[in-house]
């Protein structure tokens, strides 16, 4: 609920404060004194119009459901909240103080705050026509399936957006499976061991000095041969400890010097070009990927690919499956759905019926007719005046037929909120006008409404009535008293010439409605 208004700087109101209740809030007065003037400055303060004052500020007492919107987007706690617009060089917005975004506050206020003007609104959208059909379903095993059908599409559109991204994957799936085998194979083949790259190595240092290597052991073996007149001699001049560690150095030379003549034989079994082969394979796989062992680990990643690879026939099987059974599901739902909705139309079309007749609007006609599945069902709910569909409906007709809708989705749902109307009686009959007040009088006890009205047929209805005049260029505004009320009305009523008959009228007026 808006609280107060208070502007500094207009060129029309100069600095003005006003307070407002909650239910019907009514402004009247002469033409040009600045009635809509006034609710654009309101409008400005949710970013539906731009500010026509130097400042511009409002309090607001939230709804629960804005007040858990403010805690989350903005951190604001409490239900009361000041929105206050600066213009000077640049215009600026602020909640509690704090800037803000003026899109980031309009779209925090954008369901709370309704501005009924023109052709705006989605009231009588598709969407928020079979809504509210559905909540005129008096039956909660009605409202279960249809959540569970919500639940259920919204489950299929995420699987099918799944199965879409598989498909699209498996365009390329080809030439990926490809690549991994092909890696996978080369490495197999070559199968290579943590290790033996060194080894192999050091055989080719080995093989390249094998002839060196054999024509120093064989001068070696004729040197051993000259050891024992060297072992002879060190006896006989008593040099046990020399002989001694003599003997056993040239028994460990002679230990290593055969060692290594084995190894040497061994490499007559070596295929040369096979070894050199074999170094050039392994060189490969490490100039490639690095190492031995991460070439390894890069063909177990490459395997396990594949693996996903043949998976992928298994899940796209199973997102087909579900999709499916989900399928069937949604249509056996919306049968029910359809059942419910076909059996309680008579009676929406009844109420709306009702709410047209007293707006002077032609007899409505509801119809269901078939639609693509959605999360609502595969119904949608059409509602033409007469002949004329919503899209042919002229500007007032559209907003009056937007009114009743309101007027019945308020009886059947909690909401709250503000809605600010455009001069919605301008250019109506006196019945038409009287119509469109009682409407906007039964959803002031849902909703805070503000109205700009040249027929006394709201004035009389509303809880707050409010005066804007003008004088000696300056406009003023001014909530009525009874009395107040009553001049006002027979003002309008007769003109600016007020008769005692219109007074004894506006009088009845206000008796009768109070």
């Amino acid at each position: 609920m808006i609280k107060k208004l208070s502007i500094e700087g207009s060129e029309i109101f100069g600095t003005l404060e006003l307070n407002f209740g909650a239910g019907f809030c009514v402004f009247s007065g002469p033409s040009g004194s600045g009635k809509s003037v006034l609710m654009d400055s309101l409008l400005s303060c949710f970013g539906l119009r731009e500010p026509n004052a130097a400042i511009i500020e409002t309090d607001i007492l939230l709804s629960p459901a804005l007040v858990k919107v403010f805690e989350e987007e903005l951190g604001i706690e409490g239900g009361l909240i000041n929105i206050k617009i600066i213009k000077k060089d640049k215009i600026r917005y602020f909640v509690n103080f704090a800037p803000i975004a003026k899109k980031h506050l309009l779209d925090m206020l954008s369901t709370y705050i309704q501005h009924i003007h023109s052709r705006g609104g989605d009231e009588l959208g598709s969407a928020a026509l079979l809504a509210l059909l559905d909540s005129s379903v008096d039956s909660s095993a009605h409202r279960e399936n249809l959540a569970t059908h919500t639940a259920r599409f919204r489950e299929l559109h995420r699987y099918k957006k799944e199965l879409a991204e598989l498909l699209q994957a498996e365009q390329n799936l080809a030439s990926l499976r490809e690549i991994a085998e092909f890696e996978v194979q080369k490495i197999d083949t070559i199968a290579p061991n943590p290790g033996e790259y060194e080894k192999l190595l050091d055989l080719k240092k080995s093989l390249s000095r094998k002839e060196k290597l054999l024509e120093s052991i064989a001068k070696a073996k004729e040197s051993f041969e000259q050891v024992d007149s060297i072992l002879s001699a060190l006896g006989q001049i008593e040099c046990v400890e020399a002989r001694s560690a003599l003997e056993q150095a040239l028994s460990d030379a002679n230990a290593l010097i055969q060692e290594e003549e084995q190894k040497l034989e061994a490499l007559d079994e070596i295929e040369a070009q096979n070894l050199l082969d074999r170094i050039s394979a392994l060189s490969s796989l490490i100039h490639r990927y690095g190492s031995i062992e991460a070439a390894l680990e890069h063909r177990e990643t490459q395997a396990k690919k594949l693996q996903d690879f043949s998976d992928t026939s298994a899940t796209k099987s199973k997102l087909e499956s579900q999709i499916t059974a989900l399928e069937s599901a949604l249509e056996s739902s919306a049968k029910s759905l359809n059942t419910a909705r076909q059996k309680c139309l008579p009676t929406l079309q009844a109420a709306l019926a009702q709410l047209c007749e007293k707006l002077k609007l032609p007899a409505p006609y509801a119809r269901l007719d078939s639609a693509v599945m959605s999360e609502s069902g595969s119904d949608v709910l059409h509602i033409r005046l007469h002949t004329s569909e919503i899209a042919t409906l002229s500007a007032g007709e559209f907003n009056r037929l937007r009114l009743a809708v309101m007027c019945l989705s308020a009886r059947t749902q909690k909401r709250q909120g503000v809605l600010i109307l455009d001069e919605i009686d301008a250019n109506l009959s006196g019945a038409e006008s009287e119509g469109v007040a009682h409407v906007l009088k039964e959803l002031s006890a849902s909703y805070q409404i503000f109205a700009i009205s040249h027929q006394p047929h709201m004035p009389s209805l509303a809880d707050h009535h409010f005066l804007v005049q003008k004088s000696d260029g300056a406009s003023s505004v001014t909530l009525l008293n009874k009395e107040g009320r009553i001049q006002e009305l027979a003002r309008m009523i007769s003109g600016s010439h007020i008769t005692q008959e219109a007074l004894d009228f506006a009088k009845k007026r206000l008796e009768d409605n109070a």
